[in-house]
């Protein structure tokens, strides 16, 4: 609401740039390609024309141009000097043209015969340019709004007196593109064409990117004519300058006038020699990257090898299950060695609210505690003692008569209540089921159900270091990002893999399988004939592990019916209403379920509505590849979109 009030009383105050300007927020481009064609002319100047594809959604966008470096010392003459001084700097810069031109495809040299549509100086926005003088410079800021389109800006411009006369050469050392240029460039062309064509040996350098690529432009193979040098390099980092160093006959520099510049020493040995160290430098470099790129290839490849053998290694060693000696299809035996609600544990490695209404029953089972139903949906539960109840059983009873009811009877309605109690971001009914709920998570893991996963863990952290590094490896030598992206998903998978995966022991394994064998009697239980059935006596508490098994419902109605074809006398004390305690079973866990669902709900919002009222809290010359260090010439100029 406050962004939106604001943008509001920007209208009001400054008025609109433009009706339908593209707002900050939904700016987004990309410098698609970028081409330059730069004459010297006879005079030592150099005329440069500027192509800019920009595609994407923009208001504009603004170019500085640069024709001098401020950041360079002044020229003595000394060998140092050749590296970069103040002599490389042009004396002016002079705006011939500003506009667009219609295009499409990649940019080549043959764009420069489009016909222009020139732009004006702004009076209203839209396709003019205002022109920003500076010290070094001038900046553009060139209007064109595009929508999820492409646009090709033109600009051409004089560089005054950039041409150096030596006594055996001429030389242009220029950067065209500058520290300054803040966006990544696709594609970025440069041709450089002397004022005449001529067969004397030329040098042409350039600097920035190792990946660049540098050659001439010539005819012919055993007798050339030289008509300048050309350049090429894919996606340009921003803030990456990119300059060219060419030397040629000064006798195609026609005009002597006062400005030209002449140091009246000899160059050329000394620009080789800086040169020649600035190639050895590179090729230094890029001999470093060639090892570390294809060393980086190998450690992927034996990381993916090794991270698929770990998988393999790992579901053997701690994943597979062992084997156990049971075998048989059904089992109809308890066993004792722990509460039913430890059974959810060994089945799903968590405890639930499953788990909290089954031990629930199994205490009305045990006859600590009696019920009768109320109404249709409620059920009033009556304490009558804690006689054989272990710590997390006689929770429960807090819970459900001390907390919920009146100390000595509740009803499910009161525990629902109680559950709805929220108290700022807190809840007792939760703190004291979480309570519970960790209870009989500690006693499960003393039953040994599962094997430790330490040395596991172990062997992921490593894993994830070691992918991490070779992750970064990638990102900084620029590799097929198809290896990084396998690099992270195998890595990811094998963590999430020793996360969720859980083997159980010998003895767990052996137990889960006479469980498993437990839950088919009782899902069959409707199958057996009266004689291979247990005593009736025993129902109830197969009911209760039916529970825990969640398939009380159906089990309680098979018994219904098995009951009443085997005409048990009605007058045995062991006899009870299956449908009632079914019914019983079925709300109980509705209300459990929903009582936790609604605790954690609750204090869940209470949490992010604290949270989101809280406040907030407080960067040799014959052709080949670049050299690296490109910003040393003359010139430079940034560019950026708006």
């Amino acid at each position: 609401m406050k962004k939106i009030f604001n943008f509001i009383l920007l209208i009001m105050v400054i008025m609109p740039i433009s009706l339908f300007a593209v707002s900050s927020d939904e700016v987004n481009y990309i410098v698609d390609d970028y081409i330059v064609d730069a004459n010297i002319d006879i005079s030592g100047n150099l005329i440069i024309k500027e192509i800019i594809g920009i595609k994407g959604t923009y208001n504009g966008y603004i170019r500085d141009l640069v024709f001098k470096n401020d950041k360079v010392t002044e020229f003595t003459g000394a060998d140092s000097d050749f590296e970069g001084s103040s002599i490389y700097n042009g004396s002016n810069i002079a705006l011939y043209k500003v506009g667009k031109i219609e295009y499409n495809g990649e940019l080549d040299f043959k764009a420069f015969e489009q016909e222009i549509i020139e732009f004006s100086e702004c009076s209203d926005k839209t396709n003019c340019y205002e022109k920003t003088t500076t010290d070094d410079g001038l900046s553009l800021k060139m209007y064109n709004e595009t929508i999820n389109d492409t646009t090709y800006f033109y600009i051409e411009y004089l560089i005054g007196n950039v041409i150096v006369m030596h006594n055996d050469i001429a030389e242009l050392y220029y950067n065209f593109i500058g520290y300054d240029f803040d966006d990544e460039i696709e594609r970025y062309q440069l041709r450089v064409v002397l004022p005449n064509p001529t067969t004397e040996q030329i040098r042409v350098w350039a600097h920035g990117p190792l990946t660049g690529e540098i050659s001439f432009i010539a005819d012919g193979e055993e007798n050339p004519t030289y008509y300048g040098g050309y350049l090429i390099v894919n996606n340009l980092n921003p803030n990456t300058p990119v300059d060219m160093r060419m030397t040629f006959p000064n006798n195609l520099i026609l005009v002597d006038h006062p400005f030209l510049k002449k140091t009246n020493i000899d160059g050329l040995d000394k620009i080789l020699k800086v040169e020649e160290a600035r190639a050895d430098e590179a090729n230094q470099e890029r001999k470093k990257a060639t090892i570390l790129t294809n060393g980086t290839y190998v450690l992927s490849g034996t990381y993916f090898l090794i991270t698929i053998a770990l998988f393999v290694y790992v579901y053997l060693k701690y994943d597979k299950e062992p084997k156990t000696s049971f075998q048989g299809e059904y089992y109809r035996e308890f066993i004792d060695e722990y509460d039913v609600t430890n059974i959810e544990y060994l089945f799903d490695k968590k405890i639930t609210e499953k788990a909290f209404s089954t031990s629930i029953l199994n205490m009305i089972y045990k006859k600590n505690i009696t019920f009768e139903q109320t109404d249709k949906k409620d059920y009033t539960f009556t304490k009558v003692s804690e006689d054989g109840l272990d710590d997390n059983e006689k929770l429960i009873m807090k819970i459900i008569f001390d907390e919920a009811g009146n100390g000595k009877a509740t009803t499910l309605k009161n525990i629902k209540n109680y559950a709805s109690k929220i108290h700022g971001t807190t809840s007792d009914f939760l703190n004291s089921y979480n309570l519970w709920k960790n209870g009989v998570i500690s006693d499960s893991i003393k039953q040994n159900f599962y094997e430790k996963k330490s040395k596991v863990g172990l062997i992921a952290i490593l894993l994830v270091i070691s992918g991490f590094l070779i992750i970064y490896m990638q990102a900084t030598i620029g590799i097929n990002p198809i290896f990084t992206f396998i690099t992270f998903l195998l890595m990811f998978s094998f963590v999430i893999y020793c996360i969720i995966f859980k083997k159980r022991t010998i003895r767990g394994a052996e137990h889960y399988e006479k469980w498993k064998a437990f839950k088919r009697f009782l899902k069959d239980f409707g199958r057996f004939d009266e004689k291979e059935l247990p005593e009736i006596t025993l129902w109830e508490r197969y009911l209760v592990y039916a529970s825990i098994f969640g398939i009380a419902d159906e089990v309680g109605k098979t018994m219904k019916i098995k009951f009443n074809e085997m005409n048990v006398n009605d007058n045995r004390d062991f006899i009870f209403d299956y449908l009632l305690y079914t019914n019983l079973n079925y709300n109980l866990s509705r209300c459990i379920n929903s009582s936790v669902g609604t605790a954690v709900s609750k204090v869940n919002e209470a949490k992010a509505a604290e949270i989101s009222s809280s406040s907030s809290s407080s960067g040799g010359g014959f052709g080949g590849g670049f050299s690296s260090g490109g910003g040393f010439g003359g010139g430079g100029g940034g560019g950026r979109g708006f």
